[in-house]
């Protein structure tokens, strides 16, 4: 993390490290901040994984299912090959919810995200995630 290679993280990508760190995550800050939506690729892995801390496939943290024809895990959680990759994917997934940003509202994509009922819990876990990156990270990445 930043030393190797002469490479330094800016102070955003680091604080947001830290605040993964505290939360046992084993999602990479600066695979994160690649992203103007990472507030809620980080929210959403608080929801459904606990920020990674219960995978529901190989890098995924946020629940994503398979539906690529032909997968051997079709209609199941999907594997990733990378936290890149599964990072990248979940964004690209935001944009189908709110196309300008890519932060639709918990509110908003639930019932699809989600698809099962009972929706608060999961909102609350969204909605106070959201809440403490807010706290934590005072630095605009």
């Amino acid at each position: 993390m930043g030393g190797s290679g002469g490479t330094t993280i800016d102070p955003a990508t680091l604080e947001l490290q830290k605040f993964l760190e505290s939360k046992n995550s084993p999602i990479p800050a600066e695979e994160l901040t690649k992203y103007d939506n990472w507030k809620m690729i980080v929210a959403l892995s608080a929801a459904e994984s606990g920020y990674g801390k219960h995978l529901g496939g190989e890098c995924n943290a946020w629940g994503i299912k398979d539906f690529r024809a032909g997968s051997a895990n079709y209609g199941r959680t999907r594997d990733f090959e990378s936290w890149a990759e599964s990072i990248k994917y979940t964004s690209e997934l935001l944009y189908k919810y709110e196309p300008e940003t890519g932060m639709p509202t918990p509110e908003g994509m639930v019932a699809a995200w989600k698809y099962v009922l009972p929706y608060g819990h999961w909102l609350a876990n969204v909605n106070y995630s959201l809440y403490d990156i807010d706290q934590h990270i005072k630095i605009e990445v």
